[in-house]
């Protein structure tokens, strides 16, 4: 374990120095309570709770409409086209998926549900989903987002990653519109703000920031949080936002990248004062390696070594698929650290290593 303690704090070094080296069963749900689930009931008496409360469908054509209005305008100020589910071919998504067909098998936070299609939305489903929207950013990536009534409630759930689990989204607007459809209430649609950090969107490729800036580099909703990894040397905190990835080493000192697309080369002689005066930029890109999606983050002056990985993932913990996050380095990015949504899992976890991921 010292060992890689000592490699992952070489790769949380050459970020900040900008150096480097070189088949579906009966499935219960059992959600943390990052999303919430209704549970199936063991009598009817829930479900004929909510039909005394929505009479007859609880979706329709009419808020369907209103709803493909929503992300159709939603796309445009995202720079993104979304493909909606026409309730007969199934949506192929660029990480692989088949909707609604794959969702026999999906989990939510990495827990089994029943989750299907279900145009009314009345479905004795953990999630009915009455209605799916995919984009794919590349050749083998995809935000695949799908509009869902839990028990007579609206909730979006999301998918990022490479495989079928998925999350409700943390996308604030969202979530309002689709309840605000739901309800019959009007919708509206906010341009994300420009800014210097976190808040600002940035799926358009073609964004100049300046200083060979393209843009930012956005990261998936599951990696998203604050999570921990635990070693010899004490606890470490991860804290990634939309576009910024920053370490919390045991004794309390850090640092923080900012991911962007980099569309120029990397200059031949750079002064000290050029690197330290961009220490926080990070040259980012996604990437598939060991049968995960990473984030690959380099130095902005970095001219030789792999730089870091960041990966969202799962694994089964005392019964329950956790979400977590693998931080890797190296030329196969093999696995340096792992990190849990808890200080608690952290410490349980610690020294674990799990079959599924890549170690040297």
């Amino acid at each position: 374990m010292k060992k890689l303690t000592i490699i992952s704090s070489v790769i949380l070094s050459s970020l900040l120095i900008l150096t480097g080296c070189g088949s579906n069963s009966s499935k219960k749900s059992n959600v943390t309570s990052k999303v919430k689930v209704v549970k199936q009931s063991s009598s009817k008496e829930k479900q004929k709770s909510v039909t005394k409360k929505k009479s007859g469908a609880l979706w329709n054509s009419d808020k369907d409409s209103r709803l493909e209005d929503f992300m159709k305008q939603w796309g445009e100020a995202m720079d993104q086209t979304y493909t909606k589910y026409d309730g007969t071919n199934n949506i192929q998504t660029a990480s692989g998926m088949n909707y609604p067909q794959d969702f026999d098998s999906a989990t939510v936070d990495g827990h089994d549900v029943s989750m299907a299609w279900n145009k009314k939305g009345t479905g004795k489903n953990d999630y009915n989903v009455v209605a799916i929207y995919n984009y794919n950013n590349s050749s083998s990536s995809s935000i695949t987002y799908a509009f869902t009534l839990a028990d007579g409630e609206p909730i979006v759930l999301v998918n990022e990653d490479s495989g079928n689990n998925w999350n409700e989204t943390k996308n604030k607007l969202l979530k309002e519109n689709f309840v605000n459809i739901f309800d019959g209430k009007a919708t509206h649609v906010e341009k994300p703000a420009a800014s210097s950090s976190s808040v600002k969107n940035s799926t358009k490729g073609t964004e100049d920031m300046g200083e060979g800036r393209g843009g930012y580099v956005t990261t998936p909703e599951a990696m998203r949080g604050t999570w921990y990894s635990k070693d010899e040397n004490g606890i470490t905190k991860l804290v990634i936002s939309e576009h910024e990835i920053t370490h919390v080493n045991p004794d309390g000192q850090g640092g923080r990248i900012t991911l962007y697309k980099k569309t120029i080369s990397t200059p031949d002689n750079v002064s000290q004062d050029e690197v330290k005066a961009k220490m926080e930029w990070g040259d980012a890109r996604y990437t598939n390696m060991n049968g995960l999606q990473y984030i690959n983050v380099l130095g902005w002056y970095q001219s030789a070594g792999a730089g870091a990985y960041y990966a969202a993932h799962t694994e089964e913990i005392n019964g329950n698929r956790v979400p977590i996050i693998v931080e890797g380095g190296g030329a196969e990015a093999w696995t340096y650290a792992v990190y849990y949504p808890s200080e608690d899992l952290a410490n349980q976890q610690v020294n674990t290593k799990y079959e599924d991921l890549h170690y040297q």
